[in-house]
């Protein structure tokens, strides 16, 4: 055997998705080591890989051919042999995938397994995971990702319901006599990132660790992330209605060439007091709802999670530290407006022409 040869891995990407998800210790074990083949350069060969994870190298060369032959089902069974006949395993022809498509769009959100069965008592042909995934990607142009929760209380027509109030408002304001130049907008929100958020897979070695500050220190952050006009942020000691209002003339601030100042904020209680009202009133700032349990039309969400997924792999000492992280990433992310881009698209061409907005 010539321990310097690395052998070619079809389907590597299918071993991260698989190992991203494992759970079983030994088969683990087997996706890391030819996650490893594919990832570490050739110089390192299949029997030093072998040597630092103490497993056999005539092992090795069993799951590395059970992989190639069946995905991720033969690695599972690596000494079972593939059922009898010659040629390729069954696949599906173009009709067969034009209904699965059809199927498949009944419903939102489906595992790789549950196709897979579905698959097998439509058309009693079995395929491996790592088939039936790649099925999904390049022949139905389907996508792999954590799904955006909605809460079951979102009205059915929460996206109408915003847009009709867009209209109305920006109808109102022409009929005062302002341009779209004169007009900002953008969303406000609060958000409190601490410290023991653990948002982001890594790839390692081993177990993997992450050495981190667990105490429990948080930042109470405000943010009015402007789709026309300057976005701004602070950091409040609670989410009163007090603090709230004390924010709105900084907006006003960011953004005095602007005739009025439109921010769509949820309907959290406070958002909605009398201190906030008087003080919009104040500013020339006009408060635009959200449709109740839609966080998901609130861009600046994004911007939240994303500025979390930094927070948790790194090391942050003081309350001080993490809201100069805070103020940094919010500073360079606020800056694009990518995170809007889906709501201008959808919004936007029902109020005004904003043309050229996010290009």
């Amino acid at each position: 055997m010539n321990t310097g040869r690395r052998t070619d891995i079809p389907n590597a990407e299918m071993i991260r998705v698989h190992l991203a998800d494992e759970r079983d210790a030994e088969m683990r074990l087997r996706l890391v080591l030819l996650n490893l083949v594919v990832e570490l350069p050739a110089s390192v060969t299949l029997a030093d890989i072998c040597r630092g994870m103490d497993v056999p190298e005539s092992t090795a060369y069993v799951w590395l051919r059970a992989w190639r032959e069946r995905g991720y089902a033969g690695l599972k069974h690596p000494t079972e042999t593939p059922g009898p006949g010659p040629g390729r395993p069954p696949t599906l022809d173009a009709a067969q995938l034009a209904e699965l498509k059809q199927l498949l769009g009944e419903r939102d959100g489906w595992q790789a397994a549950e196709v897979r069965n579905l698959i097998r008592a439509r058309w009693d042909v079995e395929l491996s995971i790592s088939q039936v995934a790649r099925i999904l990607r390049t022949k139905l142009k389907m996508h792999f990702g954590k799904p955006y929760p909605h809460d079951v209380r979102r009205p059915a027509d929460a996206e109408e319901q915003l847009e009709q109030r867009l209209i109305e408002v920006y109808k109102d304001l022409m009929d005062q006599g302002l341009d779209a130049q004169d007009i900002a907008i953008g969303f406000l929100d609060e958000s409190s990132p601490q410290l023991t958020a653990n948002t982001v897979r890594l790839w390692h070695f081993g177990d993997g660790h992450i050495t981190k500050n667990t105490a429990k220190l948080k930042a109470n952050t405000i943010g009015f992330y402007a789709v026309v006009g300057e976005s701004v942020h602070g950091f409040l000691d609670a989410s009163t209605q007090e603090a709230i209002a004390a924010f709105l003339p900084r907006i006003r601030a960011a953004n005095p060439d602007y005739g009025v100042v439109v921010v769509i904020l949820d309907n959290f209680s406070s958002h909605h007091s009398a201190a906030v009202q008087a003080a919009a009133d104040d500013n020339d700032i006009l408060l635009v709802p959200l449709p109740p349990y839609a966080p998901d039309l609130n861009p600046v969400e994004f911007i939240w999670k994303s500025i979390k997924r930094v927070i948790s792999v790194n090391f942050i000492a003081t309350v001080d530290d993490l809201r100069n992280q805070i103020t940094a990433e919010w500073n360079e992310l606020a800056r694009h407006c990518s995170f809007a881009k889906g709501w201008i698209d959808r919004f936007v061409p029902s109020i005004i022409d904003y043309k050229n907005l996010c290009e």
